[in-house]
C-alpha cells in the first residue's frame, strides 16, 4: 500500500511547495529601488587627479520586498578603479566600469546594476611652474611724473595645479595704483595667473597668493624755452663804445624736472671781455647752464657786439 502512494505524497509535496512559494510571494513580493548616487575614483597614482565626465550613476536594487527596503542610499558605494590605467604620462583617458557595493550582510539577497555601467575617466598629472611677477597699473600717473620701478618681494611666484592649466600661463601678474606711491613701507598685491590673451587661468594655484611691493614716482624730465642773456665784462678802448648786440640763438629750450624749471627765465653765458675793444667782435661763448638741466641743442651761442665811436656807424 505504502508502495502505492509514493506517487500521490510527491504531488502533495509539489503541491505544498508550490502554495508555499505563492503565499510567501504575496507576502514579501518582489520589488526594486533607484537610486542616485555619487561615484569615486580609487587607486589613482600620487601627483595626479581623476576627472569623470559624470560624478553620478543610477543604481538599481532588485530582490525581496524585505530586502530591498532596508537598502539605503548611503549604503550603496559606487566606484571606478583606474588602476589599470597608464598613470606615467601627463593625460590619459580610457571607459572605466562602474562597480557597486554593499553591506555584507545584505548584498547576496539583490541584484545590483549600475546605469551607465562604464564612465570615461581622465586622469592627469600634477606639475609647478615658477613664474616672473609682472606689473600692470589702474591708471596713468599724475602729470609731470612717472612710475619708479616697483620693488617686488618676491619678484617670482610658483604655479601649481594640472599640467594642462599649467600650460595655458603666460604670465603672473599684478596691478596696483598710484596711491601705493605714497606708502613708504608699500603693501601686498595679488598675484594672478594669466594666459596670453589676459584672462585668468582657472584650476590653478599660486603660492604666495600676494607680493609685497613699493612703488616711487619719479618727476618726468619737462621741457621750457628761455632767454640768452649774454654777460660781459670790461670797456671798450675810450671813446668807442658799444651800439648794440645780437645773440644767436636768441633763447633755447632747457630739459629738466618740472620744479627746477619753474625758477628759470633766462640764461647766463661765459662772460665776453670787451676790455679795449675799438671794433665789433664776434665770439661763439658757452651758455652757463644751470644745475639740474641740459640743454636740448647746442652748448654754445654766436654773440655778436657791436662797437664804434661816437659818430662812426657800428659795422
Amino acid at each position: 500500500m505504502i508502495r502505492h502512494n509514493w506517487k500521490y505524497k510527491l504531488l502533495a509535496l509539489l503541491v505544498a511547495l508550490i502554495l508555499w512559494t505563492y503565499v510567501n510571494s504575496e507576502r514579501n513580493p518582489q520589488s526594486r529601488q533607484t537610486f542616485r548616487v555619487p561615484v569615486d575614483v580609487i587607486e589613482v597614482k600620487k601627483g595626479h587627479v581623476a576627472q569623470l565626465g559624470v560624478t553620478k550613476v543610477a543604481v538599481t536594487v532588485v530582490g525581496l520586498k524585505t530586502a530591498v527596503e532596508a537598502v539605503a542610499k548611503e549604503d550603496i558605494e559606487a566606484f571606478v578603479n583606474v588602476r589599470s590605467m597608464p598613470q606615467d604620462k601627463s593625460v590619459s583617458e580610457a571607459q572605466i566600469p562602474v562597480q557597486v557595493r554593499l553591506p555584507r550582510a545584505i548584498a547576496a539577497d539583490l541584484e545590483v546594476t549600475a546605469n551607465p555601467r562604464t564612465l570615461q575617466v581622465r586622469v592627469e598629472a600634477l606639475g609647478e611652474k615658477q613664474i616672473p611677477v609682472t606689473v600692470g597699473f589702474f591708471a596713468e600717473p599724475p602729470p609731470g611724473y612717472s612710475y619708479g620701478t616697483p620693488i617686488l618681494s618676491p619678484a617670482a611666484v610658483v604655479a601649481s595645479g594640472l599640467v594642462t592649466q599649467l600650460s595655458k600661463i603666460n604670465s603672473a601678474s599684478i596691478t596696483i595704483s598710484s596711491d601705493l606711491a605714497s606708502s613708504p613701507n608699500g603693501d601686498y598685491c595679488e598675484v594672478s595667473a594669466l594666459d596670453k590673451e589676459g584672462n585668468s587661468v582657472s584650476g590653478v594655484s599660486v603660492r604666495p597668493e600676494k607680493i609685497r611691493v613699493k612703488l616711487g614716482m619719479v618727476e618726468m624730465p619737462a621741457t621750457k624755452t628761455v632767454i640768452v642773456s649774454p654777460i660781459f665784462s670790461g670797456q671798450p678802448k675810450y671813446p668807442a663804445r658799444v651800439q648794440k648786440y645780437t645773440v644767436v640763438p636768441s633763447s633755447v629750450t632747457l630739459e629738466g624736472k618740472p620744479s627746477r624749471l619753474s625758477s628759470i627765465s633766462a640764461i647766463a653765458t661765459d662772460a665776453i671781455s670787451l676790455e679795449g675793444a675799438e671794433a665789433t667782435i664776434v665770439r661763439d661763448i658757452s651758455l652757463e647752464v644751470p644745475s639740474g638741466t641740459r640743454p636740448t641743442g647746442s652748448r654754445t651761442v654766436r654773440v655778436t657786439v657791436h662797437i664804434a665811436a661816437p659818430h662812426q656807424p657800428a659795422e
